[in-house]
């Protein structure tokens, strides 16, 4: 009896301890793309920006970013109707708003209210599912493909390495979307290297240094878009697709 009792409360001290691993945000933002889908999100230490990402049944691209509060609450939509975005990213050296477009293209927003950019980069890489990222350091830009991530020179676009062996989920074969649960997606703080897999039975961030030596592997609650994946003000985000409703972001403390 005594041997059945111990093994129930080991059973149960697992089992706690296996719930205590799996990481809860922080913040939850409500976000809507409206037609197409939730895509990127990041922050001028201020407010949160987010993208949207996508056309409509007529193939059109919708493009708009969010404005909100550190709280998250909403403040204004502006208007990108021409572009089809994959990644919004700020960068604190010149204090713009950048954005990178699913034909390969990275813009610098010069005024959010007219819409008005200007091109920096064109097809430096190869996969337009790809969610660009800048290291917060504002020098280096970050493409993560299946597994393998190229870095440019943020100044000239010139390839700087390609790191190979990254974790990530795998589309899937049988219903081939490109991104869906993180092989086009990447996120970058001040230390770390971020790729995840978002398949509903995993949802695990995985962390490397800057050298791309593995670190550790986070499982969170909350998000199932692989595009995703982001940094944005000190959190890692992931979210809830609202495909063309209501989206759910989720911004986790790792």
């Amino acid at each position: 009896m005594k041997r059945v009792s111990l093994i129930f409360i080991l059973y149960f001290v697992a089992c706690l301890y296996l719930t205590a691993q799996v990481i809860k945000p922080l913040v939850t933002i409500k976000d809507e793309p409206g037609v197409t889908h939730n895509a990127h999100i990041t922050s001028d230490g201020k407010f949160y920006y987010t993208c949207n990402g996508g056309t409509d049944k007529d193939g059109n691209a919708r493009g708009k970013i969010n404005k909100y509060t550190l709280s998250g609450e909403f403040i204004k939509s502006y208007s990108f109707k021409k572009l089809d975005m994959r990644s919004i990213f700020y960068n604190s050296k010149d204090k713009h708003l950048y954005i990178a477009t699913y034909d390969m293209k990275i813009y610098k927003i010069l005024d959010l209210e007219s819409g008005t950019t200007q091109l920096i980069h064109e097809k430096i890489y190869k996969n337009g599912q790809c969610a660009v990222a800048l290291d917060p350091d504002g020098k280096t830009l970050y493409v993560h493909d299946a597994g393998s991530l190229s870095m440019f020179r943020f100044k000239d676009g010139t390839l700087i390495k390609v790191i190979s062996g990254l974790t990530f989920g795998a589309d899937d074969k049988t219903n081939p979307v490109v991104g869906k649960y993180g092989s086009t997606a990447v996120a970058v703080d001040k230390k770390y290297i971020y790729t995840w897999d978002s398949h509903s039975g995993s949802k695990h961030i995985f962390a490397y240094d800057k050298k791309g030596n593995f670190v550790k592997t986070f499982q969170i609650s909350n998000g199932n878009w692989g595009y995703t994946l982001s940094y944005a003000n000190g959190m890692i985000f992931t979210a809830l697709d609202g495909k063309g409703q209501v989206g759910l972001w989720y911004g986790y403390k790792l």
